[in-house]
């Protein structure tokens, strides 16, 4: 389908940064399969109440996709329901907004029952406000019930009361899901295993990594928002620690609220993990600022504190030295990575291991031969060593700083 874009940018914006969101645009819409026939970037210095944009831009977009054969129109930014209807009877072409074609990409790779839950939800509050915009037929009268005088009720309010009763279904079974979700992570945590959380801008390499590093057979392509289902692997480190590692959905920048908030229980595996890792695409054009927005993301979250490893991905195809030199100069663990080329996966298992080292300890306890210490530890840590005597048997294990008061230990 051929698509007229229309890219805002405002009074003053760095240029540099204001091009790279339009190409980032259009790897939207190349992900939806859309074709860009016509550009057109307008900056607009006070927004217009009625289309957005002004009279004179809006004529010129409609002779553009006139002179085009444009099918549809794409304005990269958010607008409300009232400016879409404008411009779509302005342009004779349907319109779509930022946030129509992020929503549009995350049904179109949403696989799991939660994923889609979400997004089913997500997309019924984006298109209730907009019911009023669609076509004439909804606002004609129908029928009173059991023969009621009277106008009755109008078929825009009626699909307004279906869409409000589908939300609450909705949510009662968002909140089923949460629960199982819950209760899955719970038992982690009651099992002492270390979680990691990969997490960094969308199309980073998350994915890649993930099956690097455990063979989880995800699907990793080159395209934005590819994986919205959470993931989660186990996998042991060179110190022997048995950890999970989860998957989560990438960061973009200006994503759309309802979409935060619509993928919560996916986002609270970021803030559940015991550690993150950040995933930089050091190939993209404006990689620091990716990792920026990454950071001010997780931030908001009251994640950013467990943030630990930053992994500097694609490292074969660098960009630009000034964003590599400063990713370098993060806070964090820094592991180089290629996956390309297959460079620094055992430097990241490294990476992985230092940082279970901060928050586990060894110890060794003693009890009675007819204890079930084995079982207790076992549950708790990773058994290193069990050393049996006539009447005691006594166990060497790696476990959780905050475990460790639970065991009497015994003195070496």
């Amino acid at each position: 389908m051929g698509v007229l874009l229309i890219n805002i940018r405002k009074q003053g914006e760095d240029e540099r940064l204001a091009a790279l969101r339009e190409e980032e645009t259009k790897s939207l819409l190349k992900t939806l399969s859309l074709s860009v026939v016509c550009s057109l970037t307008y900056t607009v210095k006070e927004i217009n109440v009625s289309t957005y944009i002004g009279s004179g831009q809006t004529e010129e977009a409609r002779e553009c996709a006139l002179a085009f054969d444009a099918e549809e129109a794409v304005i990269n930014t958010f607008i409300s329901p009232r400016q879409e209807k404008n411009l779509e009877e302005r342009l004779d072409i349907p319109v779509s907004d930022r946030e129509a074609v992020i929503l549009s990409i995350f049904f179109q790779n949403a696989h799991s029952r939660e994923a889609r839950l979400q997004i089913e939800k997500a997309e019924a509050e984006y298109l209730r406000p907009r019911l009023q915009n669609r076509e004439a037929n909804l606002s004609q009268q129908r029928g009173g019930v059991r023969g009621a005088k009277g106008e009755g009720e109008r078929k825009i309010e009626l699909e307004r009361r279906l869409i409000d009763q589908r939300i609450r279904t909705l949510d009662r079974e968002i909140r089923e899901v949460q629960a199982i979700r819950k209760t899955k992570r719970k038992e982690r945590e009651n099992n002492g295993i270390f979680s990691f959380a990969l997490t960094g801008y969308t199309n980073a390499g998350k994915s890649t990594i993930l099956n690097a590093l455990t063979a989880a057979g995800v699907l990793a392509e080159d395209k934005l928002f590819a994986t919205l289902d959470t993931t989660t692997r186990s996998l042991r480190l060179p110190n022997g620690q048995k950890v999970l590692l989860s998957d989560t959905v990438g960061f973009i920048s200006d994503l759309p609220e309802v979409l935060i908030e619509a993928f919560s229980s996916t986002l609270e595996e970021a803030l559940s993990a015991d550690a993150l890792i950040i995933v930089a695409d050091v190939s993209h054009p404006d990689s620091y600022g990716c990792l920026k927005k990454t950071k001010e993301t997780l931030s908001q979250l009251g994640a950013l504190d467990k943030v630990r490893i930053l992994v500097i991905n694609k490292t074969d195809e660098i960009h630009d030295d000034i964003s590599y030199a400063a990713l370098r100069r993060e806070p964090y663990l820094i592991v180089e990575t290629s996956m390309k080329e297959g460079r620094g996966i055992d430097k990241l298992l490294s990476a992985m291991a230092t940082a279970t080292d901060e928050s586990y300890m060894d110890i060794t306890v003693t009890e009675a031969i007819d204890s079930d210490i084995i079982t207790r530890i076992a549950k708790d840590g990773t058994i290193r060593a069990i050393d049996y005597g006539e009447d005691s048997v006594t166990v060497t294990a790696r476990i959780r700083k905050e475990l460790a008061g639970k065991y009497k230990r015994t003195s070496l």
